[in-house]
C-alpha cells in the first residue's frame, strides 16, 4: 500500500457516503501525508531555507541549519494538516485520528482478526497458494455482518472508557498527598545530631 493507491480508494469511499460520517483513521504513513509539511532535521539545508522563504520568514544561506530549524519551529502551524482529512471535510465528513500506538481503539482491527482467523482455520490442506488464500479472504470478508461491526464497535467503546477511567484514577492519585508511616523505627536505628534524636516517625510527601 502507498499514499496514491490509498487516496484513490479513499476518494471512492467519500463519494459513496451519502450522509456525514466520522471516519476513524490510524497514523500509517500513507494516511498521514501533510499539507505543507514543515521541514525537520532530515531535510537538507536548502529545503529548510526554501520553506522559510515561501512563508515570508527572513532567512539566508549564511545561517546555520540549527538556526533555520529554530525559525521553522517558531513559525510552523500548531498542529499538522493532513490531505485526507481536508478531502473528507470537503465532502462533509470528519476524520478522527486515534493516538499513535493505540490500535486497540480502532474497531477494524477486530474485524481484520476475524477475517484472518477464518482464513487460517480453512487453510489447513494443500495447495497453499496465494490464489487460494485470496479466495478465503474474500469469503471471510463476505461473512462480515452488521452485527459483527456493532459488536466490535461496542467493545472498542468499552476499551476506551476503561482506559479513560484508569487514566483519571492515576491522575487523581498523582494529585493527592500520601503519608508513609515508619512505625518500627527505634532509637537504636536512629542517629543523633546536636543532641536531637533523629528517630523517624512519619513522612508527608507530595507526589510531585
Amino acid at each position: 500500500m502507498n499514499y496514491n493507491k490509498f487516496k484513490e480508494w479513499f476518494m471512492t469511499l467519500l463519494a459513496n457516503l451519502n450522509e456525514p460520517h466520522v471516519i476513524v483513521m490510524d497514523n500509517a504513513s500513507y494516511h498521514s501525508v501533510q499539507i505543507d509539511k514543515p521541514p525537520t532535521t532530515a531535510n537538507k539545508k536548502s529545503e529548510i531555507l526554501e520553506w522559510l522563504i515561501n512563508h515570508n520568514i527572513e532567512a539566508d544561506t549564511t545561517m546555520l541549519k540549527l538556526e533555520l530549524l529554530r525559525l521553522v519551529n517558531l513559525n510552523k502551524p500548531p498542529a499538522p494538516k493532513y490531505i485526507l482529512d481536508e478531502l473528507a471535510k470537503s465532502f462533509g465528513h470528519t476524520v478522527l485520528r486515534i493516538p499513535p500506538y493505540h490500535c486497540q481503539y480502532n474497531s477494524i482491527e477486530m474485524i481484520w482478526a476475524q477475517i484472518k482467523g477464518y482464513a487460517a482455520r480453512n487453510n489447513t490442506t494443500p495447495p497453499f497458494t496465494a490464489n487460494k488464500m485470496m479466495g478465503l479472504l474474500k469469503e471471510a470478508c463476505n461473512q462480515v455482518t452488521p452485527e459483527n461491526w456493532k459488536s466490535v464497535v461496542e467493545r472498542t467503546k468499552r476499551i476506551i472508557n476503561q482506559d479513560w477511567d484508569r487514566d483519571v484514577h492515576f491522575d487523581n492519585i498523582q494529585n493527592n498527598e500520601f503519608i508513609i508511616n515508619l512505625e518500627d523505627c527505634s532509637s537504636e536505628s536512629g542517629t543523633e545530631s546536636d543532641g536531637v534524636d533523629l528517630e523517624c516517625t512519619s513522612l508527608l510527601s507530595d507526589s510531585d
